[in-house]
């Protein structure tokens, strides 16, 4: 194989998707370097000629994430995003769950929130003469509820009494919660 293609935008993302990959189900303190490089399936020298440090790898891949969310899941920040996006594809939150819980040493991790940032400027559209800390507490309170349930949320159902069997009914009720919230700054069926 050329080595140059090694090098390419194909090993480049190849790394990106291991990491989003791998955080989805562990912090990313807890995944070396060289681990990333096997599970993208490159040779370990490639995650420093694309990215420096596994600390940039990972941030670059956390940015791309986020911004694809946006793009993809919240129609270019148009659209909220549904709790049956969010609870159906745990990498969705459950990658901003492990950015989350690290510790202090990955902050720069948490600087930037795409997914925030779009919520919140959805609400601002959505209600301009509203006030700006409920629209704070609303983004909070259903990014917390969406995060919440894709990490913790079948841990959280058991540990209430519910059965493995009362997950579609609690997810029915997660959105009832979300759509609630929603409603309460202008966030419609409609949109």
């Amino acid at each position: 194989m050329d080595a140059d293609a090694d090098r390419g935008p194909s090993s480049r993302q190849a790394l990106l998707d291991a990491t989003l990959r791998l955080t989805a189900q562990r912090p990313p303190s807890s995944i070396s370097g060289r681990e990333l490089a096997e599970e993208a399936g490159v040779n370990y020298g490639l995650l420093h000629y694309h990215f420096g440090t596994k600390d940039d790898l990972v941030r670059a891949a956390w940015q791309q994430h986020s911004e694809r969310l946006v793009e993809e899941v919240m129609a270019g920040g148009t659209r909220p995003m549904t709790v049956e996006a969010a609870t159906g594809d745990r990498a969705i939150w459950g990658i901003a769950g492990q950015m989350m819980l690290e510790p202090e040493g990955f902050r720069a991790f948490r600087d930037r929130f795409p997914v925030v940032e779009a919520y919140l400027g959805l609400v601002e559209r959505a209600d301009p003469d509203g006030d700006p800390i409920h629209h704070k507490a609303v983004v909070a309170s259903i990014c917390t509820l969406l995060l919440g349930w894709s990490v913790f949320g079948i841990r959280n159902a058991a540990n209430v009494g519910l059965d493995p069997g009362d997950d579609e009914l609690a997810l029915a009720r997660l959105g009832e919660h979300v759509r609630s919230l929603q409603a309460s700054v202008g966030l419609g069926e409609d949109l």
